[in-house]
């Protein structure tokens, strides 16, 4: 098991520990031990997509393929959170050619993601340089399809998942029943750190977005104050006091639109 590995079933330990939750669902999923260690994840990704991803992508290093839960505040159903977590390869890959060599991506594996696992639905058309619609495509980091229920995190995509300069994927949030679509100001590692401190809380991605991109609907009125509360008055040891610096700063800004 890796360090992040024993975080990860922690937290969902942690979860249904916890009197101040109701956990209705939570798996571990499959642990792909076929992946060697990070080094071996981004020389997968490499082979298969072309991809040079920066070496601190694998930082929060896991194996699980479909890690998840859902659940809600017992005394306040309003208050909740739910996540799904695939491992880097599963995240990375949005479509696995047949000539790629079972040393390199098991066949139990490549069965079991259906070989088209990882593209979501597309969301937001952009107008591009001549005024035509270019489609944004998000590889989601729970390695499934979508059709338009519920959130989405990801990684920007058009023929490829885009890289910044530091060889990191642009990182995205949408809400898919809203068609709206945010850039992240975060890394793929510090994204598994705060969905590990939050538990999932639902909204905590719009902190880490400009509070004034397009892509907020003009409908937008989440209070993510609220569900901080609670997260912290559930988990006390844990210091969430940058987010709280966060949302104020967040909704100070929201204000001023």
């Amino acid at each position: 098991m890796t360090v992040f590995e024993d975080r990860l079933v922690a937290m969902l330990a942690g979860l249904r520990g916890n009197e101040a939750i109701t956990l209705y669902d939570a798996e571990e999923g499959p642990l792909a031990t076929w992946l060697a260690g990070p080094e071996h994840a981004l020389e997968v990704i490499g082979k298969v997509t072309g991809l040079a991803l920066a070496p601190s992508m694998a930082g929060n290093f896991h194996r699980y393929g479909g890690l998840g839960c859902y659940w809600r505040a017992t005394e306040d159903t309003t208050l909740g959170g739910e996540l799904r977590l695939n491992h880097l390869v599963n995240a990375c890959v949005g479509w696995v050619p047949h000539t790629v060599s079972e040393a390199d991506w098991p066949a139990s594996e490549r069965g079991y993601r259906g070989l088209v696992a990882n593209v979501s639905e597309v969301y937001m058309p952009e107008a591009d340089e001549e005024g035509g619609l270019t489609e944004l495509v998000l590889h989601g980091f729970d390695g499934t399809a979508h059709t338009g229920d519920g959130a989405i995190a990801g990684f920007r995509a058009e023929d490829d998942v885009v890289l910044d300069v530091s060889g990191h994927p642009e990182i995205w949030y949408s809400v898919n029943t809203s068609h709206t679509l945010v850039r992240l100001d975060l890394s793929y590692p510090e994204y598994l750190e705060t969905l590990l401190l939050t538990r999932g809380l639902h909204g905590w991605q719009y902190l880490f977005a400009d509070p004034h991109d397009p892509g907020f609907p003009e409908y937008f009125h989440l209070d993510i104050g609220p569900h901080l509360d609670f997260i912290a008055r559930a988990f006390p040891r844990d210091d969430f006091s940058a987010l709280r610096a966060r949302y104020e700063a967040f909704t100070r800004a929201r204000k001023d639109d």
